[in-house]
C-alpha cells in the first residue's frame, strides 16, 4: 500500500491522479444530480464519425481519431483512466530516480504526451461496441411520443436554466433535460409531466403531476 501511495503521486502520475480525482468528482456530483450529465459534453453528433468534413477543431479531431458516438465525458473518462495506468506501471517498473531529481522532470514530462497518445487508439478501440447502444438511447424522440408523459426528476431542482428528470419508453430509461417556473419548487423524486419541447436546445418544460391531473 506505502509503494501504490507513492507511485500515484510520483510525477508524472500525479498529473493523471488529479484528472482521475476531478473526474470522479464529477460523476459523483452527477449522479447525486447536482449537475446535468451532459455539461461537459461537446456538441458532436452521433453519426459525425461517418462524415468528418465540415468539422474543425477538438470536434474534427475526436472524428478523425475515432472518439465520437459516446458522450465525451466516457471519452475523457477512458483516456484519464489509461493514461493513469501507463503511468503509474511505467513509474513502478523503470523510475529508479528519487523525487524531485532532474531526470525525474525530465523523462516524466516525456511520459505524459506518450502515455495520452497511447490512450487514445485504446479508448477508441474500447467505445466502439457502445457506439451502437448510445446511438439508440440519443436517437430523437418523437415530440408526440414523450408530451403529456410523466417522469420522475432526478435533479435536486429544477427551474427555467436547469433539471433533469427520467422517463420510461418501452422499457428503456430515457434521461430528459426538463425546465420548469422556480416558483413551483419541483425537487428530487417528485413526478412531473412534459408538456412542451424546445427543440433548439433539447429540452422540456414540465409542470408537477398533481397540477397537470387537476387541469385535465
Amino acid at each position: 500500500m506505502e509503494a501504490f501511495i507513492s507511485n500515484i503521486f510520483h510525477y508524472p502520475t500525479v498529473f493523471f491522479t488529479i484528472l482521475l480525482a476531478v473526474i470522479t468528482l464529477y460523476w459523483a456530483v452527477a449522479a447525486l444530480g447536482l449537475i446535468e450529465l451532459d455539461v461537459l459534453d461537446l456538441d458532436v453528433d452521433f453519426d459525425a464519425d461517418l462524415d468528418v468534413e465540415g468539422l474543425t477543431g477538438i470536434a474534427g479531431l475526436m472524428v478523425t481519431l475515432g472518439l465520437t458516438g459516446v458522450p465525451f465525458t466516457i471519452v475523457l473518462t477512458l483516456l484519464v483512466l489509461l493514461g493513469w495506468f501507463i503511468s503509474y506501471f511505467v513509474v513502478h517498473l523503470f523510475f529508479f530516480w528519487g523525487y524531485g531529481t532532474f531526470m525525474t522532470y525530465l523523462v516524466g514530462t516525456a511520459l505524459i504526451p506518450v502515455a495520452i497518445a497511447v490512450s487514445i487508439p485504446v479508448t477508441a478501440a474500447l467505445i466502439r461496441p457502445l457506439k451502437p447502444l448510445f446511438k439508440k438511447a440519443y436517437a430523437p424522440v418523437p415530440e408526440k411520443v414523450l408530451l403529456g408523459r410523466p417522469c420522475k426528476v432526478r435533479s435536486t431542482r429544477v427551474d427555467e436554466n436547469f433539471g433533469e428528470a427520467t422517463a420510461d419508453l418501452e422499457g428503456a430509461s430515457l434521461i430528459l433535460k426538463i425546465r420548469a417556473e422556480a416558483n413551483n419548487k419541483i425537487k428530487r423524486g417528485d413526478m412531473v409531466v412534459l408538456i412542451e419541447h424546445y427543440p433548439e436546445n433539447n429540452t422540456y418544460w414540465v409542470v408537477p403531476e398533481h397540477e397537470f391531473n387537476s387541469n385535465h
